[in-house]
């Protein structure tokens, strides 16, 4: 745990306050190794590393939020290729075995979104660069902050960090590291298999559901009971109830349908009692007029909307057409 502070000397002519508002707030850092090679695949894996985060419930992973904050190391080297060299030439050359060492890091703190940490990528690699080659310089180590308006990193003040002396070292004993993996809920990347290989799902579906928070369970509730074909349920749910929830800006966690009130709904069409489209329209009112919380079925007999099945009685009721058009 951190406790970050900082003074302010500009509350009080003779005296300096210290602020330590973050006092108490564990603090998870993760540290990556320096095998990173563009800012696109430092993007790529902030994403994975936030949909983790979230996958876990650990936290929110808003960045905007300060729920996640990120710092970037850049240092650059040479390749001795020319500009016109491909992406795969390019990433071959930084790691091979006989790359050029890589060059004095410059970190850029503190950054608040995916966006702004690889364009500060970008910036920082080419701001190097340039006063290599251009300008004859050196890199030294250094702390920048980016300025999100000019894209542009500039000189910050380094961190001044201390031990607290009256917290004693935490040791963590392997038993508990132990028992924790082995409660950790399945990673995304399992669950994705698991969904293709035991639902059939194509890998887009299964990473639909899996990168939408709660939607793999709540595909899960529904596909496991009454032998519901988990194509159907899939197309429902990703197609016909993400539609609804797009277009109220909702999330699985508020929707006003729950799984099993749709998994009633598929029954309804399984067993020919509604039609396909028409189930549809039942969804509608699940969705957005159905305060009473009213089951498919009394929706479906309230509205008048079963199939008719019995061939006898749609023979009727042609006959009574074709006697009486007007009606």
């Amino acid at each position: 745990m951190w406790c970050a502070g900082k003074s302010n000397h500009d509350l009080e002519e003779d005296s300096t306050v210290v602020d330590l508002n973050r006092a108490g707030t564990a603090l998870l850092e993760i540290v990556m190794e320096p095998d990173l090679r563009s800012p696109l695949e430092a993007g790529q894996v902030m994403r994975q590393l936030q949909h983790l985060l979230r996958h876990l419930d650990v936290c929110d992973g808003n960045m905007e939020e300060g729920s996640m904050r990120c710092d970037l190391n850049v240092s650059v080297r040479p390749t001795n290729l020319g500009e016109e060299a491909d992406d795969e030439t390019l990433h071959n050359a930084l790691t091979s075995k006989t790359a050029a060492p890589f060059g004095e890091r410059v970190e850029v703190k503190n950054m608040n979104s995916i966006r702004n940490m690889m364009r500060a990528a970008e910036y920082e690699a080419r701001r190097q660069i340039a006063l290599i080659e251009e300008e004859g310089g050196e890199v030294h180590r250094e702390t920048r902050s980016f300025d999100a308006a000019t894209g542009e990193t500039e000189g910050a003040k380094d961190y001044r960090f201390f031990p607290e002396p009256d917290l004693p070292p935490l040791v963590v004993p392997k038993k508990l590291i132990q028992e924790i993996a082995e409660s950790l809920p399945e990673l995304p990347d399992t669950l994705k298999d698991r969904l293709c290989a035991q639902y059939d799902l194509t890998p887009y579906e299964s990473s639909v559901l899996v990168n939408e928070p709660g939607a793999a369970q709540y595909f899960e509730t529904i596909a496991t009971q009454n032998a519901r074909p988990s194509k159907m349920v899939v197309n429902w749910v990703l197609n016909d109830l993400f539609g609804h929830l797009k277009a109220t800006n909702g999330d699985i966690a508020g929707s006003p349908v729950q799984a099993n009130e749709l998994g009633e709904l598929i029954d309804l069409i399984q067993d020919g009692t509604i039609s396909g489209k028409i189930a549809k329209d039942v969804l509608e009112v699940m969705f957005y007029e159905n305060e009473a919380k009213k089951t498919p079925l009394q929706i479906v007999e309230e509205k008048g909307w079963k199939q008719i099945q019995d061939p006898e009685e749609i023979r009727a009721l042609c006959r009574a057409v074709l006697d009486d058009p007007v009606c």
